[in-house]
Parts: structure tokens; C-alpha cells; sequence
């Protein structure tokens, strides 16, 4: 085992600082030296999720009947982007409230598009007709809808008001209160008695 006395400990403390030194001053990048066009763009930071109060993110996607919704072009309507599977446990207990909160508000302005996951439409048209759900269901076949809105979490959901603006999001399933009450504040509907 090598022993050193401690003017030698001391002596290569000092040779390692001034090494230390030279190191980082020879390798800093000055301000008027560019850097290589691949560190500019590994530093790019991605979108950020759909959050409240930003604008929600435009799409359009098949129907299970073939047609195309288009999210841009229900500006002046209420919208609950809910994303889904039919094999997704939470998913399943909440379509009922979901289409509880359709049934009541779709006349004043209420639009449901449940866009669901990487599915085939068959199981999706049958999942549908067999718990009797009405509201639209848009078919997310590439998942590029559920990247867009970092979806991670199955069931997401987004509240988009009449301006095209997320109000609220919530991760994982919503009970029956939560959608009928964020339903109603983005339709204008007046506070409940007690609410101010």
C-alpha cells in the first residue's frame, strides 16, 4: 500500500487543482463560439401536456361509421375528450356516468368523444351497443391522438370549453359528480344553492 506524508498528499491536491483548472478552461465554450447544429437540437425540450387553459390540441379521427370528427369544428360546443379502452377496467365503470352527463347536456351544447385506444372498430361498435352508449366515438388507430394528449393514463379526460380551451383534466375515472359538475360550469349554468 503506497503511504504518502502530507506535503505529498498536499503537493497532489495542488497538482490536481491546477490540472482541474487548465481542463475546464481549455474545454469552456466562449459566447462567440457556436456550438455544433446536433447540441441545439438534443436540447429541445417536447410540447408540454394539454394542460388547463391552453388550447386543446386539434385532430380528427374515423367514426365507427366511417365518418370524421374533427375537434376544431365543434369550437362553440362543449367537448369531453375521454381517452379509453374497452379493456380498461376504469374505463368501463365510467361510461355510464359519462353517458349519464350526455344524455342530460347534450341539447344545451354538450359533445362526448370518447377517443378510443389502438382498438378494432368491431369490438368497439359491440362494447358500445352493448352497454348503450350514444356519444361519439372516435378511433385513436395509431394512438396519435393519446401521444398528442399524453394519455398515458387510461382513462384521460379533457374539458374543452366553447373556445377551444382546455378547463380542466383529470387522470383515471371520474365519478358521476365530477363530469355532471364541470359539464355544467363550462355550459354556464348557474351556481346550486349555497354555491356563490
Amino acid at each position: 500500500m503506497l503511504r504518502l506524508t502530507p506535503s505529498q498528499w498536499n503537493r497532489l491536491l495542488l497538482g490536481v487543482m491546477i490540472f482541474g483548472t487548465l481542463f475546464i478552461a481549455a474545454t469552456r465554450v466562449r459566447p462567440n463560439q457556436s456550438l455544433p447544429l446536433q447540441l441545439y437540437t438534443t436540447a429541445v425540450l417536447p410540447a408540454p401536456a394539454p394542460a388547463a387553459n391552453h388550447p386543446a390540441p386539434d385532430f380528427a379521427l374515423p367514426l365507427i361509421d366511417g365518418s370524421t370528427v374533427k375537434l376544431s369544428d365543434l369550437n362553440g360546443k362543449v367537448v369531453l375528450i375521454n381517452v379509453w379502452a374497452t379493456w380498461c377496467p376504469p374505463c368501463r365503470a365510467e361510461m355510464p356516468a359519462i353517458q349519464a352527463a350526455y344524455e342530460t347536456y347534450r341539447d344545451q351544447g354538450f359533445i362526448v368523444l370518447a377517443v378510443n385506444l389502438r382498438e378494432h372498430p368491431r369490438t368497439v361498435a359491440a362494447f358500445m351497443e352493448q352497454f348503450g352508449l350514444t356519444f361519439q366515438t372516435p378511433l385513436d388507430l395509431e394512438g396519435h391522438v393519446s401521444d398528442m394528449y399524453r394519455a398515458s393514463v387510461l382513462p384521460s379526460s379533457f374539458f374543452v370549453d366553447r373556445q377551444g380551451v382546455i378547463r380542466a383534466v383529470y387522470r383515471g375515472p371520474m365519478p358521476r359528480s365530477v363530469i355532471a359538475g364541470t359539464a355544467e360550469q363550462l355550459l354556464g349554468y348557474p351556481p346550486s344553492e349555497g354555491q356563490q
